[in-house]
């Protein structure tokens, strides 16, 4: 965690001043007469401005000494010598007056010049300092404004194709803690706009990430010590109460005397990386234990059928009123049992892919409360439908989605206590281009109840195989519920909303009429415990 540090971790940074001739640059008249007038191509009023102030100037000399010459009233012969001596001083006069509009001349081109170079100088060095948001408002229409356009491409090019192309996030402050500049990496992650933050100071971040620690202390630290991070991961909570697992970096950004001018902080989502590689875990597991479970139960099926043979055997040599007939109908009532766990170990380890096609979500939802009612008569559960009635159908195999409902019904029933409540929800949803497969419309299916609420310590197991909180149960219903939804092209997942605990199954919209389930195939037997995890 990093060091506390004072309420003010940034230095106070001096006013700029104002030299004498920057305010003259700043004067509203230059800006009128050489910012917003002069908008002729240089390379044509600069030869054109010195050319006019040396031909004015030779002209008027030319002027006076013809006003001089012989045979004029003014002759440059008379006695008194007063026409050379007044000839030279309007000569001088005129030299000094066109040197003052030539100085002025030149000042007012400097400025033209300079003005903009200036702009240009000053927008170069903010984006050096990673400012990426300036643009520069040269309102020329020569080569200058041209310039000052290309800049602010320039600018534009470096956002889209850099800034804004990085999947992270970047922040980018100055040494005072103010934000220069973000990108939309950061603004996904953080859920905030640009104006939210880019001319704020840096603890305005702790609006929209909170996490052990301060995000402006780590910039602070790099700021006054020159301490940077690198892969510093943390888990934090955004504004919108997302959870997300972020890497943070920090980078010192110097000038060319190698001062520092400010920090660039680096934020990646590892949140979908660890998603990621938890999924290839677990898929390597369920590989691992598909093998195993598949080699066990081969191994129990043939002794299985054996035994099961000769318990038959042995029934038959008792006469009916033998009371021994209990123990051979109980051994054949527990092998039964026995070689349903098998045969739901080998629908997990070597699922069959079924015979897909557009299926009755309603109907097979209704198929499902038929097949548990005794279950749920037995635990007094209050059963509600909300079933839309304008549902599309969907594509998959209607007996494994049966299995899926049922085990995921079973699992509610087991949850509540006796007269608690279960809700079974369908609904169509709109197409949304960030849901699995594309923009196709799917249909929700959740299964509520009001039991206790799933254990957040055991929250990221209860889709792992074998893996049950209950005594009697195989712990795979769930797994072999996700490995059903999976194989249909939807997603399962589990929420608490108010008293309810809640598991959601999204399926694609098969985009056809439904098929009349075949009646009585392949159902599952509900009294087998091995449905429920």
């Amino acid at each position: 965690m990093p060091p506390s540090i004072s309420t003010c971790p940034f230095p106070e940074k001096e006013p700029d001043r104002v030299s004498p001739m920057d305010a003259i640059f700043q004067n509203r008249w230059f800006h009128f007469l050489f910012r917003k007038r002069l908008t002729i191509s240089l390379f044509v009023i600069m030869p054109l401005v010195v050319a006019l102030t040396a031909f004015a100037s030779g002209f008027i000399a030319l002027v006076l000494v013809e006003y001089y010459l012989p045979g004029t009233p003014r002759s440059l012969h008379s006695e008194s010598g007063q026409p050379v001596s007044e000839m030279v001083h309007w000569i001088r006069m005129e030299v000094l007056a066109f040197t003052l509009l030539g100085g002025l001349a030149g000042a007012g081109i400097a400025f033209a010049i300079l003005d903009p170079l200036r702009r240009v100088i000053e927008g170069a060095r903010q984006v050096a300092q990673g400012d990426f948001t300036r643009l520069l408002e040269i309102e020329h229409l020569d080569e200058l404004g041209i310039l000052g356009k290309n800049f602010n491409q320039m600018v534009d090019s470096l956002n889209r194709h850099f800034i804004d192309s990085m999947t992270a996030g970047w922040v980018v402050a100055n040494t005072s803690g103010k934000i220069l500049s973000i990108n939309p990496g950061i603004m996904k992650i953080l859920g905030c706009k640009a104006e939210d933050l880019v001319g704020q100071p840096v603890e305005q971040l702790a609006r929209y990430l909170r996490f052990e620690g301060r995000m402006e202390d780590l910039i602070s630290q790099a700021v006054n010590r020159q301490q940077v991070v690198s892969g510093k991961e943390f888990d934090a909570v955004t504004q919108d109460d997302r959870k997300v697992h972020l890497s943070l970096s920090t980078t010192l950004l110097k000038d060319k005397d190698d001062l520092l001018v400010g920090v660039a902080a680096t934020l990646k989502d590892l949140t979908l990386a660890d998603q990621l590689t938890e999924q290839i875990q677990r898929t390597d597991k369920l590989v691992a234990l598909g093998g195993m479970a598949a080699t066990l139960a081969h191994e129990i099926r043939n002794p299985l059928g054996s035994i099961r043979g000769l318990t038959q055997l042995l029934d038959e040599e008792f006469s009916p009123e033998d009371k021994r007939r209990t123990y051979t109908h109980t051994m054949i009532r527990e092998i039964d049992r026995l070689n349903g766990v098998v045969s739901n170990l080998l629908n997990f380890a070597q699922p069959a892919p079924g015979e897909r096609h557009p299926c009755d979500v309603n109907g097979l939802i209704r198929q499902v409360l038929g097949l548990a009612g005794p279950q749920l008569d037995q635990a007094a559960a209050r059963v509600h439908e909300d079933l839309d009635p304008q549902l599309p159908p969907v594509e998959a195999d209607d007996k494994q989605l049966v299995q899926a409902f049922l085990n995921l019904v079973l699992n509610a029933q087991e949850a509540i206590q006796p007269g608690g409540a279960i809700r079974i929800v369908t609904r169509r949803l709109p197409p949304d281009p960030g849901r699995g497969k594309g923009s196709a419309a799917a249909v929700r299916i959740q299964i509520q109840n009001d039991g206790e609420p799933i254990d957040p310590a055991i929250l990221d197991r209860i889709y792992d195989p074998f893996f049950t909180t209950r005594k009697e149960g195989t712990g795979l219903g769930l797994s072999i519920t996700h490995q059903i939804v999976v194989q249909a092209g939807g997603t399962i997942s589990h929420s608490r909303e108010g008293t309810f605990t809640v598991f959601t199954v999204d399926l694609p919209d098969a985009g056809k009429p439904a098929e009349s389930p075949s009646s009585g195939a392949g159902k599952p037997d509900p009294s087998s415990s091995t449905l429920a995890s």
